[in-house]
């Protein structure tokens, strides 16, 4: 089995506006990010039955992060009082959202990217709540009614009332498909390996000398799919190396929290330079 160590991230574009000339580093939705997703949503909002990935994708970024919706004045202190708690504990919170009236003059929703897209619109004096998206899109839902992000720009986008309403149930409007894939947690066990590990700890140790590895690690994990033994390799990026091991044993390169985990229980059965 080989194993080579992935080569590092492309870093991802830094917080600001959805418009690159009015950063605002307040948003982490409004970014560079969303604003090259919401070209491509609105021209397939433009041209029906186009890229539906390109909407899908605009659809999943939105929800990941921050909105800012437009409040009454005075219900700026209490809806933030009751943010914290939603946030914090993954609950919803009811809050009252100023209205628009669109180009037919029916009354329509209005949320916002970010700080200049809400200036370019706001009337004066209008108080802001910046709410994580799943949150805002559930208040909308609520009155029935379509909305429009950004409506004085820089990219309009008007969501269809089934649209926002499939939004806040999670799910991709259109498809019924969850909007995201749902997130699995599960818990590893770790303890040292038994007596009849030591040879294999041997052929190990002579397949990794003179290689790139710094250190090796041979322990048993427990997750819900039963125990395995674990392999744990320590070496820089872009070190790679070759051994022999049983069936259904896991190779990893260890780095934090993993490898602060498998050091309290075992020590490394080989160093390089030591054997």
């Amino acid at each position: 089995m080989t194993q080579r160590r992935d080569e590092p991230g492309i870093d991802r574009p830094a917080p600001g506006s959805h418009d690159p000339s009015t950063p605002t580093g307040s948003l982490e939705t409004s970014s560079a990010n969303l604003f090259e997703v919401m070209v491509a949503a609105r021209e397939a909002q433009e041209r029906r039955g186009g890229d539906a990935g390109r909407l899908h994708a605009f659809y999943r970024t939105l929800m990941s992060g921050t909105v800012l919706l437009p409040v009454p004045p005075d219900h700026g202190v209490e809806a933030r009082e009751a943010l914290a708690s939603a946030v914090d504990e993954d609950q919803e919170v009811e809050i009252s959202v100023m209205l628009a009236r669109d180009a037919a003059g029916q009354p329509v929703n209005v949320l916002f990217g970010s700080i200049g897209a809400l200036a370019a619109w706001s009337p004066q004096g209008t108080a802001n709540l910046p709410l994580p998206a799943r949150i805002a899109f559930a208040n909308l839902a609520a009155n029935g009614l379509p909305a429009i992000l950004d409506p004085a720009g820089p990219l309009p986008y008007q969501f269809e009332a089934e649209e926002v309403a499939a939004l806040a149930a999670g799910q991709v409007p259109q498809t019924g498909a969850p909007l995201f894939e749902p997130s699995i947690r599960s818990s590893l066990r770790l303890r040292l390996a038994g007596p009849d590990s030591v040879a294999l700890e041997g052929r190990i140790a002579d397949a990794l000398r003179g290689g790139p590895v710094d250190e090796a690690y041979l322990v048993e994990s427990e997750a819900d799919d039963g125990v395995h033994l674990l392999l744990g390799l320590v070496g820089d990026e872009g070190a790679s190396a070759t051994v022999d091991v049983p069936a259904g044993t896991d190779l990893v390169w260890l780095e934090e929290p993993l490898l602060s985990s498998v050091r309290r229980v075992a020590r490394p059965f080989y160093r390089r330079g030591r054997g």
